[in-house]
Order: structure tokens, then sequence, then C-alpha cells
């Protein structure tokens, strides 16, 4: 299973920068899991293609990633620069946003759009296609023919079909966003910092508790799914094929002890407790260590007016 990051930047109102770069993914619990912030310019290739850079500083060459964004021209150059071979998919919700405008908010086109977007057969793309066309005026969405398919159709996304979602930014980036008062850019920094520390604490004490509370291998999120999947296909029996295939068949009930042996690794406790038992966001250095951009500019603090 590739793991998908949801990359994207935040223009930040009230603060001396214009902008704050995020990569998030999902944990075991399905909850979003802060990679890595940056500070810089919006829409700024330069500045994505410096951030992407430090994220595979971070996550290493050898690691096989795909990645779901906001549709920004910088961040697909980014991508296409610095992860040339990765998968890289649109949140869909974006363009939901311009159908809507497109066609005065009529919910039937968007509801369409939606079932277009999730086929993952083919033939049942372009069949639900035809249907979506044939409910609009072209030129209502000739837009629509400038995005690439395999951006936002599931049945065209390689390997990671049944993996792509886009992950909300975590409410300290929310905060930030919306406050009003100039901050300076260490004492952002400290913020994040200081946020991150506290939600990933909480999350190493609810990780202890899975031994007492939570008797099954994987965690509540990933129990829950498959209880809930394991009552809808009651009845059927699963046979191993070859890597991640399988041939389903009826007649044969499962107990859910032995489902839980089918699913991913990452999805397991074991695996939770790993990733918050230690520090998960390193100590900002002191300021004498940062890294300081060799054309870089001088913020001076605001002026006091008496």
């Amino acid at each position: 299973m590739i793991p998908i990051i949801s990359v994207g930047h935040v223009p930040l109102i009230g603060t001396y920068i214009k902008s704050m770069y995020i990569a998030v993914a999902l944990d075991e619990n399905h909850e979003p899991l802060l990679i890595a912030v940056a500070l810089g310019t919006i829409n700024c290739d330069e500045s994505c293609v410096w951030f992407m850079r430090r994220l595979k500083e971070c996550l290493g060459d050898n690691m096989e990633v795909g990645f779901i964004s906001h549709m920004s021209d910088s961040i697909d150059f980014a991508v296409q620069k610095v992860y040339p071979d990765s998968y890289h998919g649109y949140f869909c919700k974006n363009i939901v946003e311009k159908i809507r405008a497109s066609t005065r908010n009529n919910t039937v086109v968007e509801q369409l759009f939606w079932n277009t977007c999730k086929m993952y057969n083919v033939s049942d793309f372009y069949r639900s296609l035809n249907t979506l066309q044939n409910e609009v005026n072209g030129n209502d969405l000739h837009w629509l023919d400038n995005i690439a398919i395999a951006k936002w159709i599931h049945a065209f996304f390689p390997k990671v079909c049944f993996n792509v979602k886009f992950i909300n930014i975590p409410d300290v980036v929310n905060w930030i966003r919306t406050n009003r008062q100039k901050l300076p850019i260490p004492i952002i920094i400290q913020m994040v910092h200081d946020f991150m520390q506290g939600v990933y604490g909480q999350r190493a004490a609810f990780g202890v508790n899975f031994t007492r509370e939570f008797h099954g291998l994987l965690t509540p999120y990933a129990l829950k799914v498959l209880q809930k999947r394991f009552i809808n296909s009651d009845g059927c029996r699963v046979k191993h094929i070859v890597g991640d295939r399988y041939e389903v068949t009826s007649l044969q009930r499962l107990e859910i002890e032995e489902i839980q042996l089918m699913v991913n690794y990452k999805l397991t406790t074991a695996v939770y407790r790993n990733a918050y038992q230690t520090e998960m966001v390193n100590p900002i250095p002191n300021l004498m260590h940062w890294e300081i951009p060799v054309e870089s500019v001088v913020v001076l603090p605001p002026r006091q007016f008496t």
C-alpha cells in the first residue's frame, strides 16, 4: 500500500509571511499526522520546490509515496521536479466548487460528477461520464477537459485507487491563518511545535491504553471499519491468490479474528504505539543554527507608535 500525503499551501492573514506549506498523512487510527511544515511565499515555484526537497530528505529517497493536493501550478511543478515518478492527484472538492459556479449550484450535476469520480472500472467511468455530459451544456464544463482525468478519476489512479483521500490540515494552521495579530516567524514556528507536541502526547497516552481497553490487533478506527464490512459481507469466503489479490465466494462465514490477519500491518495497534512512543516533533534549534537562504529578505519588526 502506497502512503498518500496531502500537500498544500495555506495563506496566512495578518502575519509577516504569505503562506504556510504543509504535508499531512494519516496515522494508523486514521487521524491527521503533520509530517512537515514550512513558511514561505504562496504560489511560488521556488518555495514549493524547496519544501518538497526538504520533505524528500525527511522521508528518504527510497520511499514510494503518492500525493494529493489542491489544484496549484506551483505544487504540480514541485511534485514533478522532486518526485517525477510518483502519483499526484487533485482534491476533487476543488473541482466540485468550480462545477457549482459553472452550473449555478446544480445539485444533480454535482452528484453525477461524484458518481463519475468514484468509478473504479474504466467502462463504468465512461458510461457515467456520458451521463454527466448529457445532463449539462457542454460549454458549462468545457474547462474540465483541461484537467487530466488521471488526476481525479479513481479508475485511472495507478496502484493507489483505494487509498486516495485529501486530509484536512491541522487545527493549528487554521488558527494561525485566521489570527488577526501580526506574529513574527519564530513565534509561529514555536506555536506549531508546541501544538503538535501536545497532540502527539495525547495520542501516545491513548496508544498505551490499547493493551488494556482493546483486545484486538487493530486500532479502533480499523476495527470499526472491519466490523461494518464484516457484517455486510456475512457468508463470504475469501481465498488468497497472490500478492494483494483475493478471490471472494459465498456460503462460508469467517470469524472476525481471521479477517484481522488480512488487514494491512500499518493499521495495527503495535504500529500505532511504536509511532507515538517517542518524540515526534524535533526540538527547534537555536536561532543561530537556522538555515538562512542566500537571497534572504530581512523583515523588520513592527513600528511602535506612541
